[in-house]
């Protein structure tokens, strides 16, 4: 039934339309290359036609990805998706030198600019540009750091075909029946209720993995000490320094998060104690620690009673949110369910000037109904970032990109604990409460220790073993689980982890999760806190994430606010 399937058709309704945007690219391109060629380059010219290009582009690009993806067996739309990915190729590469033009621009020629332009958005893209001209080397230099960048990203390919194409993992039984032991069913193995199976795939994973441990250690040397280099060369003082300019965050944020989850093991401790009374061992083992506590709530959610339940949860974020919300089912924004040939999963797409729209694959449980929550804090974050700024301050960062979406899942959270009918409903949302802090907090901060500590080794002279590597990561763990039974096969993780090879990106799970944590209490707490939280979902990018969550009403650079989140942890455990 149309109600169930997004409508693309408001994006593009034929062909023509298609090619007739297609064909408005290429002349924009054509013209951004007359205007730069010009003795006297105007910058304000040639953001008007990179503005004009790049709102097209995100059109074309949002609609023929979302077009393959429901259904990826029509070899139309795949073909369509391929043109556009090459034409938006060809714009980037002519738009790239739009970055040195402005760097080369004398100051008198910017101060004028920043005095006549009466486009706030246009002096925010200046400013930011030569934000980064202390980093920017000579147009040979670059050209040679360029090369360079290609050498070093084979490290990560290099990872991903040992790990992935490479490696071959054993047979494993469990319930009579034999699978070979996968990547993609390693999860089904360690949440299996028999401990001999969760014991066995755990062993089993990491023995594979000790097999070529030197290779993946000397890969991710070479990784780590090619990205110090290569910051080095950039005038940073590190990689880490680095990683952060761009969301314009202090190396601060990043010590302070791991000096406050620290404060915090004791109450992890808590909840490992908690797993081991009701899996009813006498020690905890790494392979314990993904089983469900209990059995598994099999309550059936149809989609229409999903939509009612979001609605009733997102309520305190006020009449404006719902409205918005309301608009996201009755205009078709989403593609609800499973078919042949669509694609699997979950996520939020779109453009400036178009809806927001969600891909879903619902299956009437409660995973779905917290995914659908999910994607439509994305989608709905995109809408009042959208409408309320032009089209250069209108794309959020990463950084602050799963707070709305977490926050909503929280928000279903409270609620559906508050409305649960029976005492293992709630235990099951608690648990699932629970876990996302283990998971997403504690565990993703551990990654990023494990990340400064090894990088600051480089940094420091020295080489990373096998040895070196296995010893850093098994020492995080007995500090971050002190009271489970350590398996020696852990200390290989590290090498399975391809998060490491995304330079302190995993922090960033760690800071949405606990700002969303923040802020949803905050928001049930009132009005006020909710209005902060809308202006948050309305700034766009016109600030650094940071300053832009102090808007919403919380500050992640005080240890306090971490600490407030982490304080709803503790409060779960003790009414557990």
């Amino acid at each position: 039934m149309k109600e169930f399937n997004w409508d693309l058709s408001l994006i593009y309704n034929s062909d023509e339309s298609i090619q007739k945007d297609m064909k408005k690219i290429e002349d924009l391109i054509a013209k951004f290359s007359n205007i730069k060629s010009e003795k006297n380059t105007s910058l304000e010219e040639l953001l008007k036609v990179v503005e004009e290009a790049s709102i097209i582009m995100s059109r074309l690009i949002a609609y023929s990805n979302m077009k393959r993806d429901e259904d990826t067996t029509v070899s139309k739309s795949q073909k369509t998706a391929l043109e556009v990915e090459a034409l938006s190729a060809k714009m980037s590469e002519e738009f790239s030198s739009f970055e040195p033009i402005v760097m080369s621009t004398s100051e008198e020629k910017i101060n004028d600019f920043m005095k006549k332009s009466d486009r706030d958005d246009y002096k925010q893209v200046i400013l930011r540009t030569l934000r980064n001209k202390p980093y920017v080397l000579s147009e040979k230099e670059e050209y040679l750091l360029s090369m360079a960048q290609d050498i070093a990203s084979d490290t990560e390919n290099s990872f991903y075909m040992l790990s992935y194409a490479d490696m071959r993992f054993p047979v494993i039984e469990s319930d009579k029946e034999k699978r070979v032991l996968t990547h993609a069913n390693y999860s089904n193995f360690q949440t299996d209720p028999n401990r001999q199976v969760r014991k066995e795939s755990f062993e089993k994973m990491y023995e594979t993995y000790g097999k070529y441990v030197n290779t993946f250690a000397a890969d991710y040397y070479g990784h780590v000490k090619a990205k110090e280099k290569l910051a080095k060369a950039r005038n940073f003082k590190s990689n880490l320094s680095q990683e952060l300019f761009g969301d314009n965050v202090d190396e601060k944020v990043y010590d302070t998060l791991i000096e406050a989850i620290h404060d915090y093991i004791p109450v992890l401790s808590k909840y490992m104690d908690i797993k081991k009374k009701y899996l009813g061992v006498d020690e905890i083992h790494n392979y314990d620690l993904y089983v469900p506590l209990f059995e598994k709530d099999e309550t059936k959610y149809r989609y229409e009673e999903a939509e009612q339940i979001i609605k009733n949860a997102l309520k305190p974020l006020g009449e404006e949110y719902l409205s918005i919300l309301k608009k996201g089912f009755e205009d078709r924004w989403i593609d609800v369910y499973p078919k042949e040939g669509k694609k699997a999963g979950a996520y939020s797409f779109g453009a400036y000037d178009t809806n927001p729209y969600i891909l879903m694959n619902y299956t009437d449980n409660l995973n779905s109904v917290f995914t659908l929550a999910h994607e439509l804090g994305h989608s709905i974050h995109s809408y009042y970032s959208r409408k309320n700024n032009p089209f250069l301050q209108s794309d959020y960062t990463i950084f602050v990109a799963e707070v709305a979406s977490t926050t909503n899942e929280l928000l279903l959270y409270n609620y559906m604990l508050k409305n649960a009918d029976t005492d293992i409903q709630k235990k099951n949302l608690m648990v699932y409460n629970m876990e996302q802090f283990r998971t997403t907090v504690f565990r993703q901060v551990m990654f990023a220790e494990f990340e400064k500590i090894v990088h600051d080794e480089v940094l420091s002279g020295k080489a990373l073993t096998a040895e070196s590597l296995n010893e850093i990561y098994y020492n995080l763990n007995k500090t971050y689980y002190p009271t489970v039974k350590l398996n020696d096969e852990i200390a290989l993780e590290w090498a399975r982890i391809p998060h490491f090879y995304s330079d302190y990106y995993v922090y960033k799970y760690a800071t949405g999760f606990t700002c969303a944590t923040f802020l949803s209490q905050a928001v049930l707490k009132g009005s006020e806190n909710v209005n902060r939280y809308i202006n948050f979902l309305k700034d766009g990018n016109k600030n650094y994430p940071i300053d832009q969550l102090k808007i919403a009403g919380v500050d992640i650079s005080k240890k306090e606010t971490i600490c407030q989140a982490l304080d709803v942890f503790k409060d779960t455990l003790d009414k557990f």
